[in-house]
């Protein structure tokens, strides 16, 4: 889990820098990320079998993915957009209203009880993403972007828990990347057309990365429930603001650097405690 969340910045940093040398809307780099990964994915599930005859006769399964397919597209649509207008670590701090959207949710709709343990290790994360965001009375049209991104992300946290053990991880990420490049389709598409092709290897490399990063959540969220691991999940954070201060110059100061110590020892002692467990 703590991979997958070092891999998503980066894959998000690329889309920033592809909107800095193109004029490509941001649903045009989010279809592209899904579309890529699904072609790249399709042949492989159908040549080993990762996806057995049974499983298309499985109404759950494909409700399960629909779900996730859809609400990760509009989430990754908005944080690209996001991170276009704003400081990267900027955006993901907004952005991780998400993870503790994912708790509550998880708790109502699903019944996965959470610990005073870990809602001690949710709130100091969040306490140091605060720190590390810094809010004001005045928020960026990126930082209200990224809000609504962790809302939409959030969502699709607690769909993942729920339809983990429904198919094979691979299986579950080949499905939700078609779904949601099927959905991005008629309003990415035709942007690019209009556009044209351009940087395709960094293109290319931003699916990948966007790719192997839900495979790993997919695999970490089918063993631990979602509660446990939300605290990983403030890595991204720590990964966001890496990429922001050595690609983009974006310099955390005093304060920022307290919250990501902060966000890295809630998340350290929420693993710590479930490996003692």
């Amino acid at each position: 889990m703590a991979t997958g969340m070092m891999f998503i910045p980066v894959g998000d940093g690329i889309a920033k820098y592809i909107q800095a040398v193109t004029t490509y809307p941001p649903v045009v780099l989010s279809w592209a990320r899904f579309a890529i990964a699904a072609l790249i994915l399709l042949p492989w599930v159908a040549l080993t079998g990762q996806i057995p005859a049974p499983t298309f006769n499985n109404r759950r399964f494909w409700t399960q993915q629909c779900a996730r397919g859809a609400l990760i597209a509009v989430a990754v649509t908005l944080i690209i957009k996001a991170v276009g207008l704003s400081p990267i670590a900027d955006v993901f701090g907004a952005f991780f209203i998400g993870p503790i959207l994912s708790v509550v949710l998880a708790q109502w709709l699903l019944g996965v009880r959470a610990t005073p343990g870990n809602w001690v290790a949710v709130g100091g994360g969040f306490i140091g993403v605060l720190l590390v965001v810094q809010p004001t009375g005045q928020m960026s049209l990126g930082i209200l972007w990224a809000l609504a991104a962790g809302c939409f992300y959030g969502s699709f946290l607690v769909a993942t828990r729920w339809a983990a053990g429904n198919g094979s991880a691979l299986a579950q990420l080949t499905v939700q990347l078609t779904v949601a490049a099927l959905c991005l389709t008629p309003f990415g598409l035709p942007q690019l057309l209009s556009e044209g092709l351009h940087v395709p290897g960094w293109i290319a490399a931003s699916a990948l990365t966007s790719a192997t990063a839900n495979l790993l959540s997919i695999m970490a969220l089918s063993r631990v429930g979602n509660a446990v691991l939300a605290p990983v999940v403030y890595l991204q954070i720590v990964s966001a603001s890496v990429i922001g201060l050595i690609v983009f110059r974006e310099t955390p100061n005093q304060l920022a650097t307290i919250g990501l110590i902060l966000i890295v020892v809630a998340g350290s002692s929420q693993a710590f405690t479930q490996r003692r467990g």
